[in-house]
């Protein structure tokens, strides 16, 4: 029986998944533990909205050295770093190169980049998110992160029910997009 391609974009046990699990819960203090747990889904939520893994890996840390600054203040650290490296990514957008070097590793191994190698299934639901308007991608890279739509409306500064709509929508435009492109096939 051939499966949807949503469910194969699901595909892959050793393959990070585009839905992240809730992150553990993380204590005052803790900006060590928030970096190592957070900082390959941050890269992965910027690449949902259209970043490249360069882009992604860049805007992220920007992202971490601007919440070093206001780490005692933060109340909701993911929602915070996702709007702060959302930012960050779209002020270089269209002002630097894509270099051609592998990225270099630091030490102990927090690069984000090792963290988001993708399979096609995941590829695939990338570009799908890609075709999506900027506003229902957006969305949907919140909603894959595990954000209810109360606080996505919240970090996004609009009404619930527009999210909700939002949301909606690009589930519907993402699910034709990806049965046009499996054009029958089975997979």
């Amino acid at each position: 029986m051939a499966e949807s391609p949503l469910s194969v974009a699901r595909e892959g046990a050793q393959e990070q998944p585009l839905v992240d699990a809730p992150s553990p819960v993380l204590t005052p203090g803790s900006l060590e533990d928030l970096y190592r747990v957070e900082m390959p889904q941050l890269a992965r939520f910027l690449m949902r909205v259209g970043a490249t893994p360069y882009e992604a890996a860049d805007a992220a840390h920007e992202a971490f050295i601007a919440a070093i600054e206001k780490w005692d203040s933060l109340r909701e650290p993911r929602a915070w770093l996702r709007k702060v490296a959302h930012r960050c990514y779209l002020r270089q957008t269209g002002r630097r190169d894509t270099p051609f070097d592998p990225l270099p590793d630091r030490p102990g191994g927090t690069c984000p980049i090792a963290h988001v190698t993708l399979k096609e299934g995941n590829q695939r639901v990338l570009n799908a998110l890609a075709q999506l308007p900027p506003l229902q991608r957006h969305v949907m890279a919140w909603a894959q992160d595990g954000f209810s739509d109360g606080e996505i409306a919240q970090a996004l500064a609009m009404r619930e029910d527009a999210v909700r709509k939002n949301r909606s929508r690009a589930r519907l435009r993402l699910q034709r997009i990806l049965i046009e492109e499996a054009g029958g096939r089975d997979e």
